[in-house]
């Protein structure tokens, strides 16, 4: 009465026998109530085993499942407790007491009738037959006796309210024994996805346990419904992994574009060989995903195949015989042509590991071993893997010394690899180990890229090569994007570990041009330390990571085909074009034919293939770093300028299409690259570059650039700019702006998310977020370390990209702060070179005319 609980009807009795002293089931059941309300749902789940061996304890195991049953009548929640066919029960945010941790007494109840004697065991289900009122009730019985299956039959043929008794269903599953019951379940599930919400493990295996197999649909429904909830994801592909039948299998494959499902696909793989063959098949066709695991389950179960593939359907059969390849695999090496850590490794020998010698020699590297020699995850098949060809010979590592090469590379670390790895190295033959190591990452990442197998991404620095790094670097700029942050950085690792020309050019390429902000600071930190070992500035290293590609010294690449001969060239955008010996431009590089040389013309063909692939990266980039160079008015010495543009076979190509511009003595001459490599001024007239000048590409915004000039000079020679040079906008501050510390022109200017995007292009950043997550500044750092700010009305809430108003814009030495956006330290903007003003005022009314 008054601000206690309120009891009402036979709850109410209940509760007056329990204050009495005279506890019967009912009473039992709502001092139990009273004790979840008192305690809290969380922590009465560590009280829940206990309150149900008290029960049996005192007063029989008969008697603590009817007060268990009870619980399915006691709803809860404020004003009180109340029965549960009480129409008030029903209002919102009421729920019976089984839906409260306190459901965990049933779990322990059940397991003592599982263990309980046969008359016991009747003893208590006869005593339940009367404590089944209610539907939770009902489930609640259900879940303590699943061997009454039509008991179960009839709590599924009238369910409650899916949007209440989510309780009811909960202990329902855990009851399920027949295919007709996994069906009505899975129907309810497709219907109120809702309920898949309190899935935890134990509730699915205790489905699994009764249901055995039959529960294949029931969890295929809350794969396909269900895949946002966490519990779901991460155990429901596992366990229809372990499950016989189609069912289970199909539904692997039609979500084994997740990246859970993945592992759980490749493990059912392994268990049901012959399954995967007969399913896959028809599967593979529209998915190159699987495909390749099709492919890959062919390789490593040829003698399976062999022996089922004549009694599989026709279709079948010919999708995996177009796999089943021809040709035998190489023999394996003799043992005496290995070096010893593959062919006798030193953990697999028992004894002291070598000791230091006594003249004081080192001990030798291959006896240095961790302390415990990790064990290579099932994941690492040797037989999905490739061979490796040994160096200079016509055979390859036998099996054994390729799992003990992966035993190397495990046992190894970033700044940290075992000595064996480096002798592999010397004795394989290097575009078949490149190969090798691809295959092996991408095995670790089908899998689900487990953290234990991370030293699969890391030994594509040891043994990858140039296409290791161009076929990484997409997968890095995409996984910060997958929450693969921590992978991405990895992978940062793996490029300067390379440390090609080729891979620290894409990792350069990663710091300049990355989406994800932390990723490219990493980036851009990574590029600094190599720059740093080399006593070169950041900016210095990328000019000097443009691979030449084996171009010639006059920038071209012949094609021998054999009877026939193609022109490599290159136009303004680096895009590699061919033509025929006299000059005439093709389409595209025929393919080789019949009366071509068989080695010389594929050989050309796949060259220039690969060619064209790596050169678009770059080309990229290059495009990028020359007109960025331009706005940051770069220079370099005559010296670093021929060697740097003029003389390099591919970069030469973008510099005879620019004009640039030679400073020295505080006089300015503008110039270009003449076809003979000399260098010419706006009358044609040959050029000499002092030594002490400095060398610039021009801005159309320097003072006495004579654009007009220099746009008919190279109209007459037919030359195509590679990006806007002579033709760029040119934008200038009014007097009154250059006195002035606001750039009002723009002020209340509202600009969409997607010139927001622009300007980030264009090196403008958001300033760091505050509590409320909104970032209430941009700003552009300037060549001369100046930076315009401009604060923002409201913000752009951080991870959303958004419009904003531009509220103010100033010029000061430092950046505006999030939590004191307002200007501070404003300088006239007069104090802004021309170039540098007329970059800010392009970018700024590019981005306002979007809004």
């Amino acid at each position: 009465q008054g601000d206690g609980p309120v009891f009402e009807g036979e709850v109410g009795g209940g509760a007056a026998q329990a204050a009495g002293g005279e506890l019967q089931d009912p009473g039992a059941a709502v001092a139990a109530a009273l004790l979840a309300e008192d305690a809290g749902n969380w922590r009465v789940e560590k009280l829940a085993a206990p309150v149900a061996d008290s029960w049996v304890s005192e007063h029989g195991l008969a008697f603590a499942a009817r007060a268990f049953a009870e619980l399915g009548r006691i709803t809860w929640g404020l004003p009180g407790l109340r029965d549960a066919e009480d129409p008030a029960s029903r209002a919102p945010g009421r729920s019976t007491v089984a839906s409260t941790k306190l459901v965990k007494a049933g779990a322990r109840l059940r397991a003592l009738l599982a263990a309980a004697g046969d008359t016991e065991y009747e003893e208590a289900v006869d005593a339940l037959a009367e404590h089944r009122r209610t539907a939770t009730q009902r489930a609640a019985v259900s879940f303590l006796v699943p061997s009454r299956t039509d008991w179960v039959d009839e709590c599924l043929a009238a369910p409650p309210d899916a949007g209440y008794e989510w309780d009811f269903w909960q202990l329902l599953y855990c009851s399920l024994s027949t295919s007709e019951h996994v069906d009505l379940a899975a129907a309810s599930i497709a219907a109120h996805r809702h309920l898949l919400w309190w899935w935890d493990r134990p509730l699915m295996v205790t489905l699994v346990d009764g249901a055995g197999a039959g529960a294949a649909p029931l969890l295929a429904t809350a794969l396909d419904v269900g895949r946002g909830q966490k519990a779901v994801r991460e155990n429901v592909p596992g366990i229809l992994a372990l499950l016989p039948g189609d069912t289970a299998f199909q539904a692997l494959i039609d979500h084994a574009g997740e990246k859970h499902v993945r592992p759980a696909l490749l493990a059912a793989m392994r268990r049901f060989p012959v399954r995967a063959l007969r399913l896959l098949a028809p599967a593979a066709a529209a998915s190159p995903a699987l495909s390749g695991g099709l492919a890959e389950h062919v390789r490593i179960n040829r003698e399976l195949v062999a022996e089922v593939l004549p009694g599989l359907p026709d279709e079948t059969r010919t999708v995996i015989g177009a796999l089943v390849t021809d040709h035998d695999p190489l023999p394996d090496a003799p043992a005496d042509v290995l070096p010893r850590p593959l062919a006798d490794p030193p953990w697999s020998r028992t004894g002291k590991r070598a000791e230091p010698s006594g003249s004081g020699g080192p001990a030798d590297p291959l006896e240095d071993l961790p302390a415990r020699i990790p064990v290579v995850d099932e994941w690492a098949d040797v037989r999905a893997l490739p061979q490796i060809r040994l160096r200079g010979r016509e055979d390859a590592l036998p099996a054994g010394a390729v799992r003990n090469l992966l035993t190397m590379l495990a046992m190894s670390k970033h700044g940290g690899v075992y000595a064996g790895v480096e002798i592999a190295k010397e004795v394989c033959d290097a575009g078949s180990l490149a190969e090798f190591s691809w295959a092996l990452f991408s095995l670790w990442d089908r899998n689900g890229a487990p953290a234990k197998g991370g030293w699969a991404l890391a030994q594509l620095g040891w043994l990858g090569d140039d296409t290791t790094g161009s076929r990484l670097t997409p997968r890095i700029n995409a996984w910060p994007g997958e929450d693969g942050h921590h992978k991405a950085v990895a992978g940062l690792d793996v490029l300067a570990a390379i440390g090609t020309d080729m891979a620290l050019t894409h990792l350069h390429g990663v710091a300049q041009r990355a989406r994800f902000k932390g990723l490219k600071a990493r980036a851009q930190g990574k590029i600094q330390e190599v720059a740093d070992r080399l006593g070169l500035t950041a900016e210095q290293l990328g000019d000097r990571l443009v691979p030449d590609f084996g171009l010639d010294a006059g920038g071209g690449l012949v094609l021998d085909y054999g009877r026939r001969r193609f022109l490599v060239g290159f136009d303004e955008g680096l895009r590699p074009y061919v033509s025929d010996e006299d000059g005439t431009r093709r389409k595209a590089l025929p393919k080789p034919g019949a009366k071509d040389d068989p080695d010389l013309a594929p050989a050309a063909y796949k060259r220039f293939t690969a060619l064209k692939k790596d050169v678009r990266t770059v080309a990229s980039l290059q495009l990028h770093r020359l007109e960025s160079a331009m706005v940051t008015r770069r220079r370099w010495t005559p010296g670093e300028f021929r060697r740097l543009f003029v003389e390099h076979p591919l970069i030469w190509h973008l510099a005879r299409r620019l004009v640039w511009v030679a400073e020295d003595g505080g006089k300015t001459t503008a110039f270009r690259v003449a076809e003979d490599r000399t260098f010419a001024d706006a009358a044609d007239d040959v050029l000499t570059l002092p030594e002490s000048a400095a060398i610039g590409i021009l801005h159309p915004a320097e003072p006495g650039a004579d654009t007009g000039a220099w746009a008919e000079v190279l109209a007459d020679y037919e030359i195509v700019q590679p990006f806007r040079q002579l033709d760029r906008a040119v934008h200038a501050l009014t007097d009154a702006e250059r006195e002035g510390r606001r750039l009002d022109r723009f002020q209340g200017a509202y600009i969409s998310g997607a010139a927001v995007l622009a300007l980030e292009r264009h090196g403008w950043r958001r300033t760091s977020p505050m509590d409320a997550g909104l970032q209430h500044a941009l700003y552009r750092e300037l060549p001369t370390g100046l930076f315009v700010n401009i604060r923002l009305d409201v913000g752009i809430p951080i991870g959303d990209v958004e419009g904003a108003v531009l509220e103010e814009i100033w010029l000061a030495g430092e950046v505006a702060d999030d939590y004191r956006p307002e200007p501070h330290g404003a300088l006239p903007f007069g104090d802004l070179d021309p170039v540098s003003a007329s970059e800010v005022l392009a970018e700024l009314t590019e981005a306002a005319s979007r809004g």
